[in-house]
């Protein structure tokens, strides 16, 4: 019989690993009278999408950092959600204290 295997605990991405925002595809007509995307086929460009000092703003992202800058982003939304997990586990176990000492 099989041992179920403790979960393997990955390791949160470094902070230098991370951007905070959204990946967005835009897609856009150039406007020259003999290109394809007046057709349909439209021009696609990455954006990462983020509120900075009260303000929404687009970053364009260079092609060749697409599959980069997509990691990134999935990173900030790994941390994003181990912190929200951890918050979680701290305010319950807080919680817990506080209600110990009603019982008391």
């Amino acid at each position: 019989m099989n041992k179920p295997r403790p979960h393997k605990k990955r390791r949160l991405p470094a902070l230098g690993d991370v951007i905070r925002g959204s990946a967005v595809i835009m897609e856009r007509v150039c406007g020259s009278s003999s290109c394809r995307c007046l057709k349909g086929h439209k021009h696609r460009s990455l954006y990462v999408s983020q509120y900075h000092k009260g303000s929404h703003r687009m970053v364009y992202i260079p092609k060749a950092n697409e599959r980069k800058v997509l990691r990134l982003v999935n990173n900030y939304l790994i941390l994003k959600a181990a912190i929200y997990k951890a918050s979680e586990l701290n305010l319950g176990r807080l919680m817990a204290g506080y209600r110990k000492k009603d019982e008391r």
